[in-house]
């Protein structure tokens, strides 16, 4: 596609769902390959010439109606056939996020066919696009951790660099250092976390790759099917919003009868058992009937 930013020149105002609604984020990945091939490079990094072929292993219909409790909007990509990629778009704070994306990692790199030996496995690679943090005590806005040897501190030896997991934490741009502001790994942070029209201006006029990619959003937005999709995943989120936060009031209630700790450490544990296990409707009936959320804690081993 031929770069041209004209369009942007009469658009204003705030954007309808921003890159950080994971529909609209999977829509654009899948869109514009030229896209994902940038921002993989950025994130990796690696020279973007280097990444011959990206190819999308989980594909969705773009506009049609999807499951919310079973469509994981996460972006998993075989690149130049030799590397196993997932790219997920994460704004809701989970607490157990480190666990789930290890989870994600281990299953991503457990790829090895029957027959195979051991040396055919394919490095596998987790980038968590995160709105805040796991780890708040760490002010950096892009970590990478490998498995490795650190008893010797000094000397850190690095087991394998086939299993390794990322993090962009939008919430700490603010602490990246002058001197990185320029580099392309900041501009992507800054479109993930754009929410005008004029924002997005200023970062296309700095970075080619992200005119391009300004240009496929700008016709996503134009999708009414798109749109209705964007929307659906609005809702979707603010449901478990809303039934996370009943249920930690339910929680505490519990709490007071059985000992306020033990109590909400059990409702909390099931909550996140649940969700991860897209039981939404299971979810929102425990929060109601104490009865049916012990039989759901007895079911998980909870109690």
């Amino acid at each position: 596609m031929t770069q041209n930013t004209d369009f942007l020149q009469n658009m204003s105002g705030p954007l309808d769902y921003p890159l950080t609604n994971d529909y609209m984020f999977r829509a654009l990945m899948q869109s514009s390959n030229d896209t994902l091939r940038h921002l993989l490079a950025a994130l990796l990094p690696v020279p973007y010439e280097e990444i011959r072929s990206c190819e999308i292993l989980n594909p969705i219909i773009l506009g049609e109606a999807i499951d919310n409790k079973t469509c994981i909007m996460d972006v998993r990509v075989c690149m130049n056939n030799d590397r196993l990629i997932n790219l997920e778009m994460q704004m809701y704070p989970y607490k157990a996020w480190p666990d789930r994306a290890l989870f994600y990692l281990c299953r991503l790199y457990c790829q090895i066919k029957r027959g195979q030996n051991y040396g055919g496995t394919l490095p596998a690679v987790h980038i968590g696009i995160l709105g805040e943090s796991p780890f708040p005590e760490v002010n950096k806005f892009y970590s990478k951790y490998e498995l490795a040897d650190i008893e010797d501190k000094e000397n850190i030896h690095v087991f394998t660099g086939k299993f390794s997991l990322r993090m962009l934490c939008l919430d700490q741009l603010d602490n990246v250092p002058e001197e990185e502001r320029s580099s392309e790994r900041y501009l992507w942070a800054q479109l993930f976390r754009a929410t005008t029209w004029e924002e997005i201006k200023m970062l296309a006029e700095k970075n080619k790759a992200i005119q391009e990619a300004s240009e496929h959003l700008h016709i996503l937005t134009e999708d009414e099917k798109i749109r209705l999709q964007c929307e659906g995943r609005e809702m979707y989120e603010r449901d478990i919003a809303t039934i996370r936060s009943e249920g930690l009031d339910e929680g505490i209630a519990l709490g007071i009868s059985r000992g306020i700790s033990e109590g909400q450490q059990r409702i909390n544990q099931l909550n996140e058992r649940l969700l991860h296990d897209s039981r939404l409707d299971d979810l929102k009936r425990s929060t109601k009937d104490p009865a049916y959320q012990e039989q759901l804690m007895r079911e998980y081993g909870i109690l």
